[in-house]
């Protein structure tokens, strides 16, 4: 790239990734984002997802806390998004709780523990089991 194109010196009319890709399934738009090399930039009219390429902005390094107790936390949601390697997690005080907020999660509803736009893989934890995992996608700005 040109140095009068690169990220910094961006003006008016420019292209900041060299190349544009799109994908229509969430699981690719995961696939992708894991390997570290796009940006996700929104979601056309069309409902495909709109990536650019190399990745542009900082990879901030995960501060992983300490890990779920299933006996202190036996009932929670834990959310990894692509690039982490250490899921985070809300536990709840009953299994209906927990459910119930899950439920709200996939349905897209914006308070729950996901409250910004991203790809998550959520999963349901009861009794310290797993039960369920989702892939929760919470679109940016719709793009033209």
């Amino acid at each position: 790239m040109p140095p009068d194109r690169s990220f910094p010196h961006v003006e008016l009319g420019h292209q900041l990734y060299p190349v544009l890709e799109q994908c229509r399934k969430a699981e690719v738009l995961w696939a992708k984002l894991a390997t570290g090399n796009y940006d996700w930039l929104g979601v056309r009219r069309n409902g495909k997802y709109v990536l650019g390429r190399p990745r542009l902005s900082t990879v901030i390094a995960d501060e992983p806390g300490p890990p779920p107790d299933d006996a202190q936390e036996p009932h929670r949601i834990e959310s990894l998004a692509p690039l982490q390697r250490v899921p985070r997690w809300e536990a709840y005080g009953t299994a209906e709780e927990a459910e119930e907020v899950f439920r709200r999660l996939v349905r897209g509803d914006p308070i729950t523990p996901l409250r910004t736009s991203g790809v998550w893989r959520a999963r349901l934890v009861l009794d310290g089991r797993s039960v369920e995992e989702r892939l929760v996608v919470r679109p940016l700005p719709r793009l033209l």
